[in-house]
Order: C-alpha cells, then structure tokens, then sequence
C-alpha cells in the first residue's frame, strides 16, 4: 500500500518517555502526519500514556519488538502473575509496562488490542517505515516468515548496503545521531 504526503515526520523508539514525547510532538507542525516506528514501550516510566496519546490522536505506528513482547507477554504477568524475562529484567523494560497497566485491566486490553492491528511497514512514496533494518529484506515485506526480521535486524556501522529505489527508516538500532545514508535513516538516538 503505498501512500503520499509532503509533510510527515517519523518518530523514533520512544520507550514510555511519556514527557520527552510531548516536548518533541510540540516542535511539530500540528499539520504534519506523524508515524511512530514502533517501541512506544518499556523501560521508560509511562509506556500506557505513550500507547494511549498515539492511540488518541490516531498516529500511525509500525509494530517494535518491544510491542511484541508486550502483547506476548503482559495478560499473563498483569492477569495470571505468570512472569517472563520481560516482565522480571530490567534489560527488557518490561517492568515499567507490567507496573503501569496493573491496576487498569480494562485500558491494557483496549492497547492490546490497538497493538494486535499494527503493521510491520508503512510504505510512503519511496520510502520503508519499519522498527528494524529491513531495507535488505524489501522484496519480503508482505512475508510473514520474515517479519521477525522486520522486528529485530539491525544495522551495523560500516555495514555494504544494496543500491535500492527504496529508503527505509527504522529505530531498533541505538545511535548517538541520526545515521543517513543515501538508502536509509537510522532514526533510533536512545
């Protein structure tokens, strides 16, 4: 499905930085399409108010590896007290989403939901919006044996990149800039 639009701004891995979201959403032209390329969750403090702003205001996101562990794991750590690594280790952040959601059953359900529906890409003119590094995997997109792929690949420094008509932004990938190549934009700066 491929869209066009001459003022969209693709926001990075927010990471239930609730606070930090809304100083950057208000440098934006409240005009402007806003896509999101997914981990709106864990580690941060308010992953629920993250899911629920982008949720409210109809933002378009991409599914992260963080949503996914979200939506695998959080019904049976917040309903079952059946926990994981995700919901037990700080290295996943987990943690943070478990404590928001425990005492509101009923909006955990509701941001489930809203996660089950979300893409693996948003393609725009020519550009791939997707969580991982999944420009080398283009020609799969609408494969489901490659969306793991779509989730977790990440590029490299240095990494030989293809020639493509194509130009995917991702997250996934923590960088102190935004890394831009003539195929692709790293947005995910941590």
């Amino acid at each position: 499905m491929k869209e066009k639009n001459t003022s969209t701004y693709v926001i990075g891995d927010v990471h239930g930085c609730f606070y930090t979201l809304q100083k950057l959403i208000a440098k934006i032209p409240n005009d402007a399409e806003i896509i999101f390329v997914g981990d709106l969750c864990d580690k941060g403090n308010f992953s629920k108010e993250v899911i629920d702003f982008v949720i409210k205001n109809k933002y378009r996101c991409v599914k992260g590896n963080h949503e996914y562990l979200m939506q695998k794991y959080l019904y049976d750590a917040v309903v079952h007290q059946k926990h994981s690594p995700w919901s037990e280790d700080y290295r996943y952040g987990g943690i943070q989403t478990y404590t928001n959601y425990l005492d509101d059953h009923q909006t955990m359900q509701k941001h489930l939901d809203w996660i089950q529906t979300l893409p693996m890409y948003i393609e725009i003119d020519n550009y791939f919006i997707t969580h991982g590094f999944a420009l080398p995997f283009y020609e799969h997109r609408d494969n489901q044996e490659y969306h793991d792929t779509f989730l977790l690949n990440r590029y490299e420094h240095e990494m030989e990149v293809a020639p493509s008509d194509v130009i995917n932004i991702f997250g996934h990938c923590v960088f102190e800039e935004v890394i831009k190549h003539q195929n692709f934009y790293a947005i995910d700066t941590g």
